[in-house]
């Protein structure tokens, strides 16, 4: 059984209540969990929120769970996991709420993928190198079987010899961006949670995945079929609303 669970904080430090925010006359985050309804491998959908506002929007869509959870947790996998104890489950699917473009097909593979690795997520190839160089794109470089070797907001690999276009055009899909939509076994995700001390590489990048790699577990990268879209600034948002329109 698979469930996927997304974490839905009201509070954001950059696009005020970005996942109240309408397209077409339908919050962010409405966008988001109805688009996960389509997932065919997943047996429930659940919107873990610390805001009634949040709940309010789905008051009138009975095929979504809600779970009101505590204000004070850290992150959106705090959140996930906070939801997932309670749960009989195997599988848990991490999506964040401001990713209303998720391909569910994607979230399907990443389902599946859980029968041979505890941990999996989804990147894609970068193309452009303003996001290879921006700090906000995390990037990810995989070993020979797509296990994640690190995770950074750096620039990697770097480009010491060749530049960005030249790079790509040699080796293809080498520069990939993350895309953060994870899947985890339960037991590691409650692991992960309550058990793992941050360590210092998660402290300085502020990226919690390698928290998972500092203590010794695989993270398996699948590529996603297409680029993903998530809102975190006023052009972000802007350029979606475009997007649904068309």
């Amino acid at each position: 059984m698979a469930v996927i669970i997304i974490p839905a904080r009201l509070g954001s430090t950059r696009l005020k209540n970005k996942l109240l925010l309408e397209a077409n006359g339908k919050p962010i985050i409405r966008w988001t969990a109805e688009n996960c309804l389509k997932v065919r491998n997943a047996e429930k959908v659940i919107v873990a929120t610390d805001s009634k506002l949040i709940m309010d929007v789905f008051k009138d869509q009975k095929k979504i769970d809600l779970v009101l959870t505590p204000s004070d947790l850290k992150s959106g996998t705090d959140r996930v996991a906070y939801v997932a104890r309670e749960l009989e489950t195997d599988k848990v699917i991490n999506v964040q709420g401001d990713e209303p473009l998720i391909d569910p097909e994607d979230i399907e593979r990443l389902i599946e993928s859980l029968d041979f690795t505890d941990v999996s997520t989804l990147s894609f190839p970068l193309k452009s190198e303003d996001e290879y160089l921006d700090p906000n794109v995390v990037k990810v470089v995989t070993d020979r079987n797509g296990f994640a070797l690190y995770f950074s907001r750096s620039p990697i690999p770097f480009c010491r010899d060749l530049n960005f276009n030249q790079i790509v055009k040699t080796y293809k899909s080498i520069i990939l961006k993350h895309i953060g939509i994870y899947g985890y076994r339960k037991d590691i995700l409650l692991k992960f949670a309550f058990s793992m001390d941050t360590p210092p590489i998660e402290q300085i990048e502020k990226l919690e995945q390698l928290r998972l790699l500092y203590n010794g577990f695989r993270i398996k990268v699948l590529t996603a079929s297409k680029d993903t879209l998530g809102i975190d600034t006023e052009e972000d948002y802007k350029r979606f609303c475009k997007i649904i329109k068309k």
